[in-house]
This record gives structure tokens, sequence and C-alpha cells, in this order.
């Protein structure tokens, strides 16, 4: 009887040890998990039952809590879309960025090119009318994902 309760908490102690990080979201779920680390704006962790590598932007994350010195890191800021003025807050992505974040809607702008204008500040004019469209409907985020014939097409994303 005694080794049999002394092995089970000896797997109960492994078990909680093995969550050494808890994930906050910015939609509020928490998530147990064995941190790797962070790059290219990417949080790479485990689950304490798995050796799989998972990854999440750091911008679907609140903030990561280290169970162990009951510290925590702020991974990133919420971003609250309220008006269309606050289009200077809204983040381009790239594809790979925006694992953990919710897919919303395609949005498309027309941007003619300007006589005398550089593509340069054509690509950033109707960068800035894609932030100004995404700010409108209050999306946080959005991946460029075509620019074609003067036309910029984006898909956006929140929490």
């Amino acid at each position: 009887m005694k080794i049999s309760l002394s092995l089970v908490l000896l797997f109960f102690a492994a078990y909680l040890q093995a969550q050494t990080h808890q994930i906050i979201k910015h939609n509020d779920e928490k998530v147990n998990v064995n941190f790797i680390k962070i790059e290219n704006n990417l949080i790479y962790y485990t689950f304490p039952e798995s050796s799989e590598e998972k990854k999440i932007s750091k911008y679907a994350v609140a903030q990561l809590n280290d169970k162990s010195n009951k510290s925590h890191f702020i991974a990133s800021q919420k971003i609250d879309i309220t008006k269309r003025g606050d289009y200077k807050k809204v983040i381009i992505l790239r594809e790979t960025e925006t694992i953990g974040l919710k897919k919303l809607e395609t949005i498309r702008v027309f941007t003619p090119k300007i006589k005398g204008e550089s593509n340069l500040s054509t690509q950033e004019r109707g960068e800035r009318r894609l932030k100004e469209k995404a700010a409108f409907k209050g999306n946080p985020f959005f991946v460029i994902v075509s620019s074609k014939n003067e036309y910029l097409t984006a898909i956006s994303y929140t929490y």
C-alpha cells in the first residue's frame, strides 16, 4: 500500500513539474505548456503529455506565466480598434504569424498608380488604405495575400 501510494504521488508530482508555464491568450483561454522559445514573433512550446513542438503567434498571447518562480512575461498588448482613426494600431502580419488568430474576411482595395509616383509610395498608400478599411471593420491584423493590377487583397484576423 505504501509503495503504490508513493508511486501515485511521484507520478502526480512529475506531472505538476512538467507543466512549467501557462499561456494566457487574449481571448482569456489558459493553456498549460512547456515553454521552449520565442523566435520570429512565434512562441514555441510543447504540451506536458506530448513532445511534439507546437507554435502560436506572439500576437495571440497576452502573457506567459512561469509557474516555478511565479514570474510572467507580457507577450503582446491587446489591440482595441474602436474607430476608423485607429488605423495606425492595425498590424500587417506575415502568413506564418497568424497561428492562433481567427481568420475573418477578405479585404480588397483599389490603389491606382499616380503619374510620377514610385512603386514604393503606391504600395505604402495601398497598405494605409487596407489599414483604414480593417480599422473601420474593427480588425486589428491582416495579411496581404495579393497585389495584382492595382488591387491589394488581404485577409483580416482577430483574437
